[in-house]
């Protein structure tokens, strides 16, 4: 850890020039040697490419051009997310890095990124250019031909991602580092992930179907073990969007942490059960949870990262199982939004009390009055949108409209819950008077030499803005470790520390208040930092500092002085194209549900090591056979 700490006097604005030229070159590279394979495949040739497509086509029974991207790019998504998390934990316990070559925890997230973009052009390359000899659904590009369904979602969702990272840097080269989880660049790589993910999941029903198997519905997880997949990438993103909460250093109202919890939950098991059948929300969970321990005790393990804590989903998978005790729902709408509502109560409740075992900011009572409309209104929208993704991909939607206009209602619920969730208050005027007394050689989070540590008293000259928090903490990170203790309010009106506070190292230390939606933050410690010509504030035996709004501390290293008319359309952009492949998934989903009323356009390949797929089944075709239940919605 302590070789790590350099890390702290980085650079504050950019990756260095070398490293971003050594990482274009190799990517370069590495695409140019891609596309010769490719053109070498359809060419007739790469007899080393096309014995690995036999090889897993006989080990899954999916067809090869399917079988080997749709395969790497899920694990290529689990090597992002794996790094990724590392990574996050290195920021929140150190600070800058050096550039992306200059810590370990880049290497698996760009080898994870690039390797996802890579599999997405294999799977555009590999596929027969003539639809009738692989996907009766995919889509016809002049000079390509056939491009799978799921193969134009795998690569836009990888080249979001893949782009994200030189992207990142310009960012930090125009706003300065604005260290937080949910910044634009960011976002891209997490929804660029998300994305590769599930267009390598979906290339393997494609493929499936395409051979007449059909891989959802029935059976139990070894028999159809893809709905279960799907899901496992859909929790990884609701855990991955949380992790400044997972963290306890979140720079947005604790109401997102039950809106996505509520949302996410019931989205991802609805679906996991309408796909996967009994135990289907069960068999998601079983995916997902096992490697994320592993992953959680990893970070805080051998790579020495504070260890997040994590959500659960158990209650929410079970809540899901039992509303589908009687059997398959019949009405697969009504079911989301039973479900939706007994994850936003049921499982808020257990939710709630989890925070309190585990999370490092636990949810208290004053939370409640918004925390449970928005829970119970994030819950309905995620169980609708599960539901409605379910009987795309099964081909049961619906006819007309009304699929469409759902689809927009409950998504256009969670964006304004968002807005609300995301509006913050610092009123002006607010002083915090600390005193640091007691001050000792003591042990910090993650530091194995005794560093400066102090009992912290705070009064503030408007008490009020503190009724009835959500938290007042002191906060210490980026030295070494990351360390939060929740304030004991004391008779007189004043806080108090329950733990000796770090005033010493590397720590930037300060207080912080969230009230409903006052957000606000003062220093204790900063130490300079000359890189972003900040003085910072020094530990004083009793001072007096205005309370500021809690994210102008949280992300001191950006840019004061950044060109602020490019922020909004550069965020809009990012936005906008996250929402236009957002489109895209819901487009490639109908598109695969059409395929249940097609014909097999391959041969099916027989699998050596299992052969869990059914042939699809005979009769009717499932939108002629579920319709009527279906528009009774």
């Amino acid at each position: 850890m302590s070789t790590l700490l350099a890390a702290t006097q980085a650079p504050g604005g950019g990756a260095p020039l070398d490293q971003l030229a050594i990482i274009g070159g190799a990517t370069t590279l590495l695409t140019v040697l891609t596309l010769w394979l490719v053109t070498a495949y359809r060419r007739g040739g790469a007899p080393a490419l096309r014995r690995l497509e036999r090889g897993t086509e006989r080990a899954i029974g999916v067809p090869g051009w399917a079988a080997l991207p749709g395969v790497a790019a899920v694990v290529c998504a689990t090597v992002i997310i794996i790094g990724a998390t590392w990574d996050i934990g290195l920021h929140i316990d150190l600070g800058r890095d050096e550039g992306p070559l200059g810590t370990t925890a880049h290497y698996p997230l760009m080898l994870g990124l690039f390797g996802a973009f890579l599999m997405g052009v294999l799977a555009v390359g590999m596929t027969p250019a003539d639809p009738r000899r692989s996907s009766s659904v995919a889509f016809h590009v002049p000079g390509v031909g056939a491009v799978p369904a799921a193969a134009a979602l795998l690569l836009a969702g990888a080249t979001l991602g893949m782009s994200a990272f030189p992207l990142d840097d310009v960012w930090h080269r125009i706003f300065g580092q604005d260290v937080t989880l949910w910044g634009p660049t960011h976002v891209m790589i997490i929804g660029g992930t998300l994305t590769a993910g599930i267009g390598g999941a979906l290339l393997l029903a494609e493929g499936a179907r395409a051979a007449g198997r059909e891989p959802f519905g029935a059976g139990g997880v070894l028999r159809r073990p893809l709905a279960a997949l799907l899901a496992g990438v859909f929790l990884y993103l609701w855990a991955a969007t949380l992790h400044e909460f997972n963290w306890g250093v979140p720079q947005y109202r604790q109401v997102w942490h039950p809106l996505l919890l509520a949302f996410g939950g019931a989205q991802t098991l609805v679906l996991a059960r309408l796909l996967g059948g009994r135990g289907g929300a069960f068999a998601g969970l079983a995916i997902w949870l096992p490697l994320q321990v592993g992953m959680t005790l990893l970070v805080g393990g051998p790579l020495e990262v504070t260890m997040p804590s994590m959500p659960l989903f158990i209650a929410e998978a079970a809540i899901v199982e039992a509303l589908a005790l009687r059997g398959d729902p019949r009405s697969p709408l009504r079911f989301g939004v039973v479900a939706g509502l007994a994850i936003g109560s049921i499982g808020f409740a257990a939710n709630y009390a989890w925070s309190h075992l585990a999370m490092p900011l636990r949810w208290e009572a004053t939370l409640l009055g918004e925390a449970v409309p928005v829970a119970l209104a994030a819950g309905v929208a995620g169980g609708l949108l599960g539901a409605l993704m379910a009987q795309a991909l099964t081909g049961t939607l619906a006819p007309g409209r009304r699929p469409l206009v759902i689809a927009v209602l409950a998504a256009a619920t969670f964006v304004g819950l968002g807005v609300n969730a995301v509006v913050t208050e610092a009123p002006k005027g607010v002083t915090a008077t600390m005193a640091l007394t007691n001050v000792r050689e003591g042990l910090t989070p993650n530091n194995d030499r005794p560093q400066p540590v102090a009992d912290l008293a705070l009064r503030l000259n408007r008490p009020e803005v503190a009724d009835d928090p959500q938290w007042v903490t002191a906060i210490g990170w980026q030295g070494g470790g990351r360390f939060v203790d929740r304030l004991a309010r004391q008779p007189d009106g004043a806080w108090r520390s329950t733990t000796p506070v770090p005033v010493g190292g590397a720590w930037k230390t300060f207080v912080r208040i969230h009230a409903g939606r006052t957000m606000l933050a003062a220093p204790v410690r900063m130490p300079p930092d000359p890189a972003i010509d900040f003085a910072g504030f020094p530990a004083r035996p009793q001072t007096t500092r205005p309370m500021v709004a809690d994210a102008t501390l949280l992300q001191i290293e950006r840019r004061r002085d950044a060109p602020m008319f490019l922020w909004t359309p550069a965020t809009i952009l990012v936005l906008s194209t996250v929402l236009g492949i957002l489109v895209l998934m819901g487009v490639v989903f109908v598109r695969l549900g059409r395929m249940t009323r097609r014909p097999p356009s391959v041969e099916r390949p027989r699998a050596l090591l299992f052969d869990r797929f059914d042939r699809a089944p005979s009769g009717p075709p499932p939108r002629e056979r579920e319709v009527v239940g279906a528009g009774r919605e």
